[in-house]
């Protein structure tokens, strides 16, 4: 009998455990996956590795970060911060200088940006805008011309969905003070008497990937006498008797019982929801069945040539598939063989798409020739692998709150299960805020403090930023 299972081995499960690991509690994590990570694994095939999207590590919480640095010690590099925007065949920098905007927009673009951005201002003054969704939220606060240049694309790429399905507070979390509109705004209006917000300079990474720090998490873990068993799939949970009861697969299809006192889970919510047996109220599965998730594809490639020197690229040209590539020598000498450059090209689907369906080799082919589109330039492949997460980002479509609340309230009657992480609370957060919903979910256990997981990062604020002057 376990005091406590932790269903997932990604950041907010590991940290969870962490924080565990001198509480004589008998603790558990199970990951349905070969390694730890979630969706900061690092991939390693032979030789070369590559992290599944880029990872750029940065938080306001100074718990959260001393913890980061505390578990690198000497592993953690220093990393010099660059990222541009693709849009029309021409690279914005991220964020804009007034330079860049000038040339990069074109005069006429930059003053028909303007003139729609005064108009938008107006009309949210005199109160005739309507703010319903995030297409709503960003006009009014930018114009219509700077929706339709840099967020309509890109953002329908990333969620499937138009952008008057998106919710209005998805755009105030990653737009307010610090974007892309932000920066744009301001190279429009230079002579603004609010500067915005700038993003940090640097930024410290594992030196052999973001899965470094949590495969760290799982060594300290299990010196603290806390197994973390991997290739281990819950398939059910079942409560009888004030016990769960916990039905594992293992990589052989073998299956066994887990008993538990207790549960955290980071695994997706509407996975948990589905696989847990025991009676669940008829208005909860019709919030979880209005709900859903966005796949990842992440297709890796090893090249003989540098492209680019960018931690990564975010591909806003509409006649690309492609969302995000990076390239991890950018981050660390570490993560490649000499002469050669580990990139990863992102793409974002639902699980019926032909894109998720598609084998790898049409999908390698496929990236390769959508990555020959942006470059123009001859390289040779060394090595190519596909990687598909299910279920990563839970999609903010219009009205999704009321569905959470519903969900949220039903567990909040279920006293010996917790929620934490991205996945399980379908909380769009960062890599920090999902380490910090496990420490706290960890306290609350532990009787150390009275701590709502569920408002972390309710500030809105895209943590990755340093005040202007």
């Amino acid at each position: 009998m376990y005091d406590l299972v932790i269903i997932g081995a990604g950041p907010a499960g590991l940290t969870a455990a962490y924080e565990l690991r001198d509480s004589n509690k008998k603790v558990l994590v199970l990951d349905k996956k070969n390694q730890v990570g979630g969706l900061a694994e690092t991939k390693v095939f032979g030789k070369y590795r590559y992290d599944i999207g880029p990872h750029r590590f940065f938080t306001k919480n100074k718990e959260v970060y001393d913890l980061f640095l505390e578990i690198l010690g000497d592993d953690a590099v220093e990393v010099n911060r660059k990222t541009r925007i693709l849009f029309k065949n021409s690279y914005f920098d991220y964020p804009l200088t007034p330079v860049n905007a000038l040339f990069g927009l074109g005069v006429i673009e930059s003053i028909l940006t303007g003139f729609s951005y005064i108009f938008a201002r107006i009309k949210s003054y005199l109160k005739f805008s309507k703010i319903n969704n995030f297409e709503d939220w960003v006009v009014d606060k930018f114009g219509k011309k700077l929706f339709n240049n840099f967020f309509k694309n890109y953002t329908e790429k990333v969620w499937g969905i138009d952008c008057s399905e998106i919710g209005s507070d998805w755009a105030a979390q990653r737009i307010k003070g610090l974007s892309l509109s932000t920066a744009i705004k301001f190279a429009l209006f230079p002579n603004s008497k609010k500067r915005p917000k700038t993003l940090v300079d640097k930024f410290y990474y594992p030196k052999l990937g973001a899965g470094m720090l949590w495969e760290k998490f799982e060594d300290s873990i299990s010196k603290n006498e806390i197994e973390v068993r991997k290739e281990s799939k819950v398939s059910s949970v079942e409560l009888k008797e004030d016990v769960f009861n916990l039905t594992v697969e293992n990589s052989n299809a073998a299956l066994s019982t887990i008993k538990a006192k207790n549960i955290f889970f980071s695994n997706p919510l509407l996975e948990f929801i589905n696989i847990y047996k025991t009676d669940i109220p008829s208005e909860v599965v019709s919030a979880a069945n209005s709900l859903n998730y966005r796949n990842h594809i992440s297709v890796h490639i090893t090249i003989d040539k540098k492209l680019f020197d960018d931690n990564w690229i975010y591909i806003h040209s509409p006649d690309l598939k492609m969302a995000r590539i990076a390239d991890f020598t950018n981050f660390s000498e570490f993560m490649s063989n000499e002469n050669t450059y580990p990139l990863t090209l992102e793409y974002f689907c639902f699980e019926n798409d032909e894109l998720w369906t598609t084998d790898n080799k049409n999908l390698i082919e496929f990236a390769l020739s959508e990555l020959m589109t942006i470059f123009e330039e001859e390289f040779n492949v060394v090595h190519s692998a596909v990687t598909r997460n299910p279920k990563a980002y839970p999609v903010i479509k219009t009205g999704y709150e009321e569905h959470i609340k519903i969900i949220k309230n039903w567990l909040e009657t279920l006293p010996n299960i917790t929620a934490i992480g991205r996945s399980g609370m379908f909380k769009y957060n960062n890599q920090d805020h999902a380490m910090a919903t496990g420490l706290y979910a960890a306290r609350n256990y532990l009787g150390l403090g009275n701590y709502d997981p569920w408002e972390v990062n309710v500030d809105g604020e895209y943590h990755e930023e340093i005040s202007g002057d």
